[in-house]
């Protein structure tokens, strides 16, 4: 018997980046008998910058490869691939979707940050979405039954 566990997208939990980045980081020093890291303010700007389309794997293979390269006790941006060294922090208020993405998702994820953004308000969410709150309680019912 297997159990299912579903959870959002790194990129959905930006606030979760520092912590897996500083549990990483000491798992890998400690597997390669090296002091310690410390990521640098820069640094973790950003890892929680990044979009992480590989999602955590991917943060601990880049904290692995960092921890490995890095040449004193400070994670640099320096020491980041060059794709996370170049990551910019989105306006929150913004969202992007790859070229393809089926447009229920893309209205999911709206619907969702916008919930989010008036701390579940759903009279609120509907007014900044351009909709009314019975869809708004409509689509929030589907999903439930997804």
């Amino acid at each position: 018997n297997v159990i299912a566990i579903t959870s959002p997208p790194l990129r959905d939990r930006r606030d979760d980046v520092p912590l897996l980045v500083d549990h990483f980081l000491a798992l890998y020093a400690k597997k390669n008998h090296r002091d310690p890291l410390v990521a640098s303010r820069e640094a973790l700007d950003k890892l929680v910058a990044y979009d992480w389309p590989g999602n955590v794997r991917e943060l601990e293979n880049v904290i692995e490869r960092a921890v490995v390269l890095a040449k004193n006790t400070s994670l640099e941006v320096s020491d980041l691939p060059d794709a996370v060294a170049r990551a910019e922090r989105r306006d929150e208020a913004t969202m992007s979707f790859a070229l393809g993405t089926p447009l229920a998702e893309i209205e999911r994820r709206v619907l969702a940050r916008t919930l989010e953004h008036t701390q579940g308000d759903k009279q609120l969410a509907a007014q900044l979405l351009g909709i009314s709150a019975r869809t708004i309680y409509r689509k929030v019912g589907s999903d439930r039954d997804d």
